[in-house]
């Protein structure tokens, strides 16, 4: 695997989740990603909020916390891992 160096303009856009998404909407059970790293979550539930847990990738910040997001919210971070409860639905951005 060769190593890139990002141009200015090419870090600020992975900044701003233009690195892809994941939509995720678990029924039948929580759901689970962690593929990448995630920088952005956009919760969608209209209902009582999005329950999510996350993992950070920076564990000197802090390591796993539970976080309910009302409908319409985004918190911006870096994670390595992203759970969103059964019936819940985010958008999570890659980064």
């Amino acid at each position: 695997m060769a190593l890139h160096k990002y141009t200015l303009q090419e870090g600020l856009n992975l900044e701003l989740g233009q690195g892809g998404y994941d939509y995720v909407a678990p029924s039948g059970g929580s759901e689970t990603i962690s593929d990448h790293t995630y920088i952005a979550i956009t919760a969608l539930t209209a209902s009582g909020g999005t329950l999510t847990v996350i993992t950070s990738s920076d564990t000197d910040i802090w390591d796993t916390t539970a976080v309910n997001l009302p409908v319409g919210v985004t918190i911006y971070g870096r994670w390595d891992s992203v759970i969103i409860a059964d019936g819940d639905i985010a958008i999570v951005y890659r980064g």
